[in-house]
Protein backbone atom coordinates (compact mmCIF):
# COMPACT_ATOMS: atom_id res chain seq x y z
CA UNK A 1 0.00 0.00 0.00
CA UNK A 2 1.02 3.57 -0.50
CA UNK A 3 -0.35 6.99 -0.58
CA UNK A 4 -1.24 9.20 -3.25
CA UNK A 5 -2.93 12.66 -3.68
CA UNK A 6 -6.42 12.86 -3.02
CA UNK A 7 -7.94 13.70 -6.29
CA UNK A 8 -10.37 16.62 -7.10
CA UNK A 9 -13.47 16.42 -9.45
CA UNK A 10 -12.66 17.68 -12.47
CA UNK A 11 -16.11 19.07 -14.43
CA UNK A 12 -18.75 16.25 -14.99
CA UNK A 13 -17.00 14.32 -12.11
CA UNK A 14 -17.09 13.30 -9.11
CA UNK A 15 -15.25 11.97 -6.34
CA UNK A 16 -16.43 9.26 -4.04
CA UNK A 17 -15.36 8.46 -0.50
CA UNK A 18 -15.19 5.00 -1.04
CA UNK A 19 -16.64 2.64 1.93
CA UNK A 20 -16.35 -0.77 0.17
CA UNK A 21 -14.78 -2.32 -3.17
CA UNK A 22 -15.55 -5.81 -4.49
CA UNK A 23 -12.90 -7.70 -5.09
CA UNK A 24 -12.63 -9.58 -8.48
CA UNK A 25 -10.53 -12.32 -10.50
CA UNK A 26 -10.37 -9.67 -13.08
CA UNK A 27 -8.34 -7.33 -10.51
CA UNK A 28 -6.13 -9.94 -9.86
CA UNK A 29 -5.10 -10.41 -13.34
CA UNK A 30 -4.54 -6.81 -13.62
CA UNK A 31 -2.29 -6.69 -10.79
CA UNK A 32 -0.24 -8.93 -12.46
CA UNK A 33 -0.71 -7.86 -15.97
CA UNK A 34 -2.73 -4.86 -16.97
CA UNK A 35 -1.53 -4.33 -20.73
CA UNK A 36 -4.64 -6.42 -21.79
CA UNK A 37 -7.03 -3.48 -20.29
CA UNK A 38 -4.94 -0.30 -21.95
CA UNK A 39 -3.58 0.49 -18.18
CA UNK A 40 -0.19 1.99 -17.83
CA UNK A 41 1.71 2.10 -14.46
CA UNK A 42 0.90 2.97 -11.59
CA UNK A 43 -2.09 2.29 -11.44
CA UNK A 44 -4.97 1.44 -8.80
CA UNK A 45 -7.13 -2.07 -9.44
CA UNK A 46 -10.68 -2.46 -8.56
CA UNK A 47 -13.59 -1.40 -10.57
CA UNK A 48 -17.06 -1.61 -8.63
CA UNK A 49 -17.48 0.08 -5.10
CA UNK A 50 -20.08 2.07 -2.65
CA UNK A 51 -19.62 4.94 -1.27
CA UNK A 52 -20.57 8.67 -0.56
CA UNK A 53 -20.01 12.00 -2.66
CA UNK A 54 -17.24 13.94 -1.53
CA UNK A 55 -17.06 16.41 -4.32
CA UNK A 56 -18.86 17.65 -7.25
CA UNK A 57 -16.99 18.71 -10.35
CA UNK A 58 -18.61 21.38 -12.17
CA UNK A 59 -22.09 21.23 -14.14
CA UNK A 60 -23.01 18.34 -12.20
CA UNK A 61 -26.42 18.69 -10.92
CA UNK A 62 -27.22 15.09 -10.02
CA UNK A 63 -25.46 14.82 -6.91
CA UNK A 64 -24.38 16.15 -3.79
CA UNK A 65 -21.88 15.94 -1.33
CA UNK A 66 -22.79 13.61 1.11
CA UNK A 67 -25.27 11.14 -0.90
CA UNK A 68 -24.79 7.48 -0.87
CA UNK A 69 -23.98 5.62 -4.38
CA UNK A 70 -22.54 2.80 -5.81
CA UNK A 71 -20.75 2.19 -9.27
CA UNK A 72 -18.94 0.40 -11.69
CA UNK A 73 -15.89 1.79 -13.91
CA UNK A 74 -14.77 0.52 -17.67
CA UNK A 75 -13.03 -2.64 -17.54
CA UNK A 76 -10.72 -1.23 -20.48
CA UNK A 77 -8.83 1.85 -19.32
CA UNK A 78 -9.38 2.35 -15.99
CA UNK A 79 -6.12 3.26 -14.78
CA UNK A 80 -7.06 5.19 -10.97
CA UNK A 81 -9.62 2.00 -9.56
CA UNK A 82 -11.69 1.36 -6.44
CA UNK A 83 -8.84 -0.27 -3.98
CA UNK A 84 -8.39 3.43 -2.52
CA UNK A 85 -10.70 5.74 0.07
CA UNK A 86 -11.24 8.21 -2.88
CA UNK A 87 -12.18 7.29 -6.42
CA UNK A 88 -12.78 10.18 -9.57
CA UNK A 89 -15.23 9.35 -11.57
CA UNK A 90 -17.48 10.13 -14.40
CA UNK A 91 -20.83 11.07 -13.32
CA UNK A 92 -22.52 8.12 -15.35
CA UNK A 93 -20.73 5.42 -13.50
CA UNK A 94 -22.12 6.37 -10.42
CA UNK A 95 -26.27 5.97 -9.23
CA UNK A 96 -27.78 6.54 -5.93
CA UNK A 97 -27.56 3.08 -4.63
CA UNK A 98 -30.19 1.24 -2.71
CA UNK A 99 -31.10 2.16 0.50
CA UNK A 100 -31.73 -1.30 1.84
CA UNK A 101 -28.34 -2.25 1.47
CA UNK A 102 -25.30 -1.13 3.59
CA UNK A 103 -22.47 0.02 2.42
CA UNK A 104 -20.45 -3.63 2.15
CA UNK A 105 -23.59 -5.56 0.82
CA UNK A 106 -23.96 -2.64 -2.08
CA UNK A 107 -20.47 -3.00 -3.49
CA UNK A 108 -20.91 -6.74 -4.15
CA UNK A 109 -23.48 -5.79 -6.83
CA UNK A 110 -22.49 -2.81 -9.29
CA UNK A 111 -19.76 -5.06 -11.57
CA UNK A 112 -21.48 -8.72 -11.67
CA UNK A 113 -24.73 -7.29 -11.79
CA UNK A 114 -24.27 -4.62 -14.64
CA UNK A 115 -22.33 -7.84 -16.56
CA UNK A 116 -25.40 -10.23 -15.43
CA UNK A 117 -27.98 -7.71 -16.46
CA UNK A 118 -26.50 -7.07 -19.54
CA UNK A 119 -26.01 -10.86 -20.59
CA UNK A 120 -29.61 -11.43 -20.25
CA UNK A 121 -31.02 -8.53 -22.41
CA UNK A 122 -28.30 -9.70 -25.04
CA UNK A 123 -30.01 -12.80 -24.45
CA UNK A 124 -33.28 -11.42 -25.04
CA UNK A 125 -35.50 -13.99 -23.50
CA UNK A 126 -39.22 -14.05 -22.50
CA UNK A 127 -40.88 -14.85 -19.50
CA UNK A 128 -41.32 -18.77 -19.74
CA UNK A 129 -38.54 -19.46 -21.95
CA UNK A 130 -35.94 -21.48 -20.57
CA UNK A 131 -31.89 -20.95 -19.78
CA UNK A 132 -28.85 -22.96 -18.81
CA UNK A 133 -26.31 -21.29 -17.20
CA UNK A 134 -23.11 -22.16 -16.55
CA UNK A 135 -21.10 -20.84 -13.37
CA UNK A 136 -24.59 -19.99 -11.65
CA UNK A 137 -23.52 -19.87 -8.20
CA UNK A 138 -20.32 -17.34 -9.47
CA UNK A 139 -20.15 -13.77 -8.86
CA UNK A 140 -21.83 -13.10 -11.81
CA UNK A 141 -24.17 -16.61 -12.07
CA UNK A 142 -25.66 -16.07 -8.96
CA UNK A 143 -27.01 -11.95 -9.59
CA UNK A 144 -28.07 -13.85 -13.26
CA UNK A 145 -30.21 -16.21 -12.00
CA UNK A 146 -31.93 -13.96 -9.60
CA UNK A 147 -32.61 -11.70 -12.52
CA UNK A 148 -34.18 -14.06 -14.93
CA UNK A 149 -36.26 -15.77 -12.08
CA UNK A 150 -37.55 -11.96 -11.77
CA UNK A 151 -38.76 -11.94 -15.53
CA UNK A 152 -40.71 -15.12 -15.41
CA UNK A 153 -37.81 -17.22 -17.32
CA UNK A 154 -37.07 -21.28 -15.94
CA UNK A 155 -33.58 -21.86 -15.48
CA UNK A 156 -31.24 -24.77 -14.95
CA UNK A 157 -27.73 -24.15 -13.23
CA UNK A 158 -24.53 -25.92 -13.44
CA UNK A 159 -22.60 -25.73 -10.33
CA UNK A 160 -20.66 -27.55 -8.38
CA UNK A 161 -22.36 -29.76 -5.46
CA UNK A 162 -20.90 -27.28 -2.85
CA UNK A 163 -22.84 -24.68 -4.78
CA UNK A 164 -26.05 -26.14 -4.84
CA UNK A 165 -27.59 -25.10 -1.19
CA UNK A 166 -27.37 -21.62 -2.50
CA UNK A 167 -29.04 -21.83 -6.06
CA UNK A 168 -31.77 -23.94 -4.76
CA UNK A 169 -32.13 -20.95 -2.09
CA UNK A 170 -32.29 -18.22 -4.98
CA UNK A 171 -35.03 -20.10 -6.57
CA UNK A 172 -33.09 -22.24 -9.22
CA UNK A 173 -36.21 -24.25 -10.89
CA UNK A 174 -33.49 -26.90 -11.98
CA UNK A 175 -30.30 -27.77 -10.41
CA UNK A 176 -27.67 -29.68 -11.54
CA UNK A 177 -24.35 -31.40 -10.90
CA UNK A 178 -21.62 -29.88 -13.14
CA UNK A 179 -19.52 -33.29 -12.32
CA UNK A 180 -21.89 -35.89 -13.99
CA UNK A 181 -21.04 -36.75 -17.68
CA UNK A 182 -24.06 -34.80 -19.74
CA UNK A 183 -25.11 -31.22 -17.98
CA UNK A 184 -26.76 -30.25 -21.31
CA UNK A 185 -28.70 -34.18 -21.09
CA UNK A 186 -29.71 -32.86 -17.97
CA UNK A 187 -30.60 -29.75 -18.56
CA UNK A 188 -33.37 -31.17 -21.65
CA UNK A 189 -34.73 -33.69 -19.67
CA UNK A 190 -35.69 -31.97 -16.72
CA UNK A 191 -36.88 -28.73 -18.51
CA UNK A 192 -38.49 -31.01 -20.87
CA UNK A 193 -37.58 -29.97 -24.38
CA UNK A 194 -34.83 -27.71 -25.44
CA UNK A 195 -33.55 -24.54 -23.44
CA UNK A 196 -34.26 -21.29 -25.45
CA UNK A 197 -30.28 -19.64 -24.36
CA UNK A 198 -27.37 -20.83 -22.49
CA UNK A 199 -25.49 -18.22 -20.52
CA UNK A 200 -21.47 -18.71 -19.46
CA UNK A 201 -20.46 -17.52 -16.80
CA UNK A 202 -17.25 -20.28 -16.53
CA UNK A 203 -15.53 -20.12 -19.32
CA UNK A 204 -13.82 -23.40 -20.25
CA UNK A 205 -15.58 -23.90 -23.43
CA UNK A 206 -18.79 -24.59 -22.55
CA UNK A 207 -21.16 -22.37 -24.16
CA UNK A 208 -19.85 -24.57 -27.87
CA UNK A 209 -20.29 -27.39 -26.12
CA UNK A 210 -24.31 -26.36 -24.76
CA UNK A 211 -25.48 -25.43 -28.07
CA UNK A 212 -26.65 -29.05 -29.05
CA UNK A 213 -29.49 -28.44 -26.26
CA UNK A 214 -30.59 -25.01 -27.38
CA UNK A 215 -33.50 -24.49 -29.88
CA UNK A 216 -33.33 -23.77 -33.60
CA UNK A 217 -33.04 -19.90 -33.55
CA UNK A 218 -31.90 -19.34 -30.01
CA UNK A 219 -29.37 -17.69 -28.21
CA UNK A 220 -26.08 -18.13 -26.38
CA UNK A 221 -23.86 -15.65 -24.87
CA UNK A 222 -20.56 -15.58 -22.64
CA UNK A 223 -18.71 -13.09 -20.14
CA UNK A 224 -15.68 -15.27 -20.56
CA UNK A 225 -14.68 -16.58 -23.94
CA UNK A 226 -15.83 -17.28 -27.16
CA UNK A 227 -13.62 -20.57 -28.01
CA UNK A 228 -15.00 -23.86 -29.74
CA UNK A 229 -16.43 -25.71 -32.09
CA UNK A 230 -19.76 -23.45 -33.09
CA UNK A 231 -20.84 -25.11 -36.29
CA UNK A 232 -23.90 -25.83 -34.28
CA UNK A 233 -24.84 -21.98 -34.24
CA UNK A 234 -24.39 -21.43 -37.94
CA UNK A 235 -26.24 -24.66 -38.97
CA UNK A 236 -29.53 -23.43 -36.67
CA UNK A 237 -29.32 -20.03 -36.54
CA UNK A 238 -28.39 -19.52 -32.99
CA UNK A 239 -27.33 -15.82 -31.87
CA UNK A 240 -23.81 -15.81 -30.00
CA UNK A 241 -22.76 -12.90 -27.81
CA UNK A 242 -19.82 -11.92 -25.97
CA UNK A 243 -20.49 -9.66 -23.45
CA UNK A 244 -17.75 -7.51 -21.80
CA UNK A 245 -20.13 -5.30 -19.28
CA UNK A 246 -20.40 -1.73 -19.94
CA UNK A 247 -20.95 0.98 -17.02
CA UNK A 248 -24.13 2.54 -17.46
CA UNK A 249 -26.19 4.44 -15.16
CA UNK A 250 -29.25 2.74 -16.22
CA UNK A 251 -28.01 -0.42 -15.78
CA UNK A 252 -27.33 0.76 -12.08
CA UNK A 253 -30.59 2.44 -11.69
CA UNK A 254 -32.30 -0.59 -12.97
CA UNK A 255 -30.38 -3.05 -10.23
CA UNK A 256 -31.07 -0.17 -7.31
CA UNK A 257 -34.63 -0.89 -8.81
CA UNK A 258 -34.41 -4.73 -8.68
CA UNK A 259 -33.01 -4.75 -5.18
CA UNK A 260 -35.61 -2.25 -3.95
CA UNK A 261 -38.47 -4.85 -5.06
CA UNK A 262 -37.16 -7.60 -3.58
CA UNK A 263 -35.99 -9.43 -6.15
CA UNK A 264 -32.22 -9.12 -6.23
CA UNK A 265 -30.21 -9.50 -3.20
CA UNK A 266 -26.40 -9.76 -2.70
CA UNK A 267 -24.20 -12.78 -1.42
CA UNK A 268 -21.15 -12.21 -0.09
CA UNK A 269 -18.90 -14.61 1.45
CA UNK A 270 -16.24 -12.62 3.24
CA UNK A 271 -15.04 -8.97 3.97
CA UNK A 272 -11.59 -8.45 4.62
CA UNK A 273 -9.38 -5.30 5.37
CA UNK A 274 -6.56 -4.13 3.21
CA UNK A 275 -3.95 -5.74 4.97
CA UNK A 276 -5.79 -8.78 3.67
CA UNK A 277 -5.70 -7.63 -0.35
CA UNK A 278 -2.21 -9.81 -0.93
CA UNK A 279 -3.59 -13.04 0.60
CA UNK A 280 -7.00 -12.79 -0.97
CA UNK A 281 -5.28 -11.95 -4.33
CA UNK A 282 -3.06 -15.23 -4.07
CA UNK A 283 -6.16 -17.46 -3.16
CA UNK A 284 -8.01 -15.85 -6.17
CA UNK A 285 -4.59 -16.60 -8.47
CA UNK A 286 -4.61 -20.11 -6.87
CA UNK A 287 -7.71 -20.61 -8.29
CA UNK A 288 -9.78 -21.52 -5.26
CA UNK A 289 -13.51 -20.81 -4.71
CA UNK A 290 -14.05 -18.22 -2.26
CA UNK A 291 -17.39 -16.95 -3.28
CA UNK A 292 -18.01 -12.91 -3.22
CA UNK A 293 -15.30 -11.26 -1.36
CA UNK A 294 -15.77 -7.09 -0.66
CA UNK A 295 -12.71 -5.26 0.48
CA UNK A 296 -13.52 -2.84 3.62
CA UNK A 297 -12.20 0.64 3.35
CA UNK A 298 -14.15 2.53 5.59
CA UNK A 299 -15.15 3.01 9.12
CA UNK A 300 -18.36 3.26 8.46
CA UNK A 301 -19.88 3.91 12.24
CA UNK A 302 -17.15 7.25 12.14
CA UNK A 303 -18.51 8.41 9.17
CA UNK A 304 -22.30 8.79 10.18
Amino acid sequence: MTELAEPTARAGHVVVRVGAAGVNPVDASNRSDPSWAGIESPYVVGYEFAGWIEEVGAGVERFVRGDAVWGVCPVRGTRWGTYADYAELETGWVGPRPAALDVVEAAAIPLAGSTALQLLDRLALRSGEAVLVHGASGGVGRLFVQLARMRGIRVAAASSRAGHPLLRDLGVEVVIDREQSDVVAAAVRELGGPVDAVADCAGHGLLAASLVGVREGGSAGSIVELSGDFEEAIDRNIRLHGVLVRPERDTLDRLREAVEQGALRPVVNAVVEPAAIVETHRRIESGQHIGKVVLQLADVDALL
